[in-house]
């Protein structure tokens, strides 16, 4: 493992190692953008013949890296090699979320490289994310999409794949929730899940339960 990128403190935030059953693992949060240039993305995030990696360049981790609030968390294989990541950012403008501006941050993706999975490094990934105070200011929040998932390259079927997901967020406090947002209801087994942070007011708790059937927040 290159110690000069990962323990670099305008490279990365904070760092662990990770001694897993396919061996050392740095888990690197708060990643800058000059961290990418040095890496490399491991083969088995990428295209595959059922399902796309949601990042497969690196310029898609330097363009979440530079929005405001943009969190990239790596895990990184000797010597420069990225088999997973997480990845934060408020909601687009777009979003229905958006709505409630920064109240909402939302967890964009956790993926692990076909190569690595087993290793538990999804929850290493999550984990080095959420442990921020950061997040005790924020409605935490993620949409799993049915047609985003691997269920191939893992053998699951859908239904199975919600339930893992459903448990790994649960660790970190998140808990699933009900909405009318037309693509979480397209599929019966899509799913969103929230963690609300300790300083979220129970006012803006309560726009957020009604922004999750379209009512606006006043």
């Amino acid at each position: 493992m290159k110690a000069s990128l990962i323990t670099n403190p305008d490279l990365v935030g904070r760092t662990e190692i990770a001694e897993t059953n396919c061996g050392p693992i740095a888990i690197c949060g708060t990643c800058r953008p000059a961290l990418f240039r040095n890496l490399q993305v491991d083969e088995g995030l990428g295209h595959f013949s059922h399902y796309s990696s949601i990042i497969q360049r690196l310029e898609d981790f330097e363009t979440i890296a530079v929005r405001p609030g943009g969190r990239v968390t790596l895990g990184i294989e000797d010597p420069n090699i990225i088999v997973g990541y997480c990845v934060g950012s408020y909601p687009d403008s777009t979003d229905r979320w958006a709505a409630l501006g920064d109240l909402m941050y939302e967890l964009a993706a956790v993926e692990v490289s076909r190569n690595y999975r087993g290793c538990k490094l999804g929850e290493k990934l999550l984990g080095m994310t959420m442990n921020d105070d950061f997040f005790e200011d924020k409605i935490a929040y993620m949409c799993g999409y049915s047609w985003h998932w691997d269920l191939e390259g893992k053998g699951m079927s859908a239904a199975q794949y919600r339930s893992m997901m459903k448990h790994l967020y649960g660790k970190f406090g998140f808990r699933e929730v009900y909405t009318n947002e037309p693509n979480i209801t397209l599929r019966a087994e899509n799913i969103m899940m929230i963690r609300v942070g300790l300083r979220v007011t129970p006012e803006d708790q309560m726009k957020f339960r009604h922004l999750r059937f379209g009512m606006k927040p006043k």
